[in-house]
């Protein structure tokens, strides 16, 4: 879930745009990043038994996880200005342009992390903080310093930071672990690579220039194509485990036509010449994913809903 902030970055760095601390601060966050991290974080609270038992540990492990995750943010654009600067995506972020220096934006990482420590800390449990660290520098300094620069698989692997929030939420609420949470995480890990390898495809150019070993560039991108299939197949596989573990079918429903269209998707964009066209489609496909798994969240929230006042469509 590490490059939702295609449009945010674009929009900053728009002709005519004037620069702002505000919307800057927000960038180097990434905050629309971290906007998705909140809204599975959610999801994992809701779907907890007896959650409203725990509001204030909800509400402080969403905070938690929003200051973690614009720490982690910060810590990847430390790290790859030079990178940035090849990017189309990113050649306009604030740390690149000098709009924000490195030692302001080290200084902005270390109170955001700080911040998502107390708060964790003090008002949710050890199991939450931990989870959230763990998240934190899984993103900003293991995906980032080692698994990027070395390794095409490196979304795959790294993407588990991104897939922790449902359940670091499950735990703010004093849950105890449980079979849902855990499909909740791996719903996003195999999602992961199926969203990004899409905008990766419509970039390559970009990353080739920058010599980062995305999968378009060391493997192809017919490899690519093959794996986004997969990877597509894989997420509605796991999207339909849930109702082994007491989703109903509302949910189910929703997950499997969801999962069905976007696969549909994935192997139109396997099936098309190599072209223009192929690389504006990719893109398309990369926005979809994103609605893809909000459809399947926002089933669930809704159909765990319907399942608390016992009506008969589950």
């Amino acid at each position: 879930m590490n490059e939702i902030e295609l449009n945010s970055n674009q929009q900053a760095g728009a002709p005519g745009a004037t620069p702002s601390l505000i919307r800057d601060l927000l960038t180097l966050a990434k905050a629309r990043v971290v906007s998705l991290l909140v809204f599975t974080a959610i999801v994992g609270e809701l779907l907890a038994p007896q959650f409203w038992r725990h509001w204030s540990g909800a509400l402080a492990g969403l905070v938690g996880i929003a200051l973690a995750g614009g720490a982690g943010g910060v810590l990847n654009q430390l790290v790859e200005p030079s990178l940035d600067q090849h990017m189309r995506r990113t050649r306009r972020r604030p740390l690149v342009n000098g709009r924000i220096t490195r030692g302001w934006a080290m200084l902005y990482a270390l109170m955001l992390f700080g911040g998502a420590v107390t708060v964790l800390a003090l008002w949710t449990n050890a199991t939450t903080l931990v989870l959230t660290l763990f998240g934190t520098v899984g993103y900003g300094v293991i995906y980032t310093l080692y698994l990027k620069p070395s390794t095409p698989w490196n979304i795959v692997w790294g993407g588990l930071a991104g897939a922790l929030p449902p359940l670091i939420g499950w735990a703010a609420v004093g849950a105890p672990i449980a079979a849902m949470p855990i499909l909740l995480v791996l719903l996003i890990f195999v999602w992961t690579p199926a969203h990004f390898w899409p905008l990766a495809l419509y970039f390559r150019e970009d990353y080739a220039k920058a010599c980062i070993p995305m999968l378009p560039v060391t493997h192809g991108v017919e490899r690519t194509r093959a794996e986004i299939v997969k990877y597509a197949v894989a997420t509605l596989a796991v999207s339909l485990t849930p109702a082994l573990f007491g989703a109903g079918l509302l949910y189910t429903l929703a997950a499997a036509a969801s999962g069905i269209w976007y696969t549909g998707l994935t192997i139109r964009l396997k099936r098309m010449p190599v072209s223009i066209e192929m690389d504006q489609y990719a893109r398309r496909v990369f926005a979809a994913s994103i609605s893809y798994l909000f459809i399947l969240y926002a089933a669930l929230i809704g159909d765990h809903l319907l399942q608390m006042t016992g009506l008969p469509l589950v």
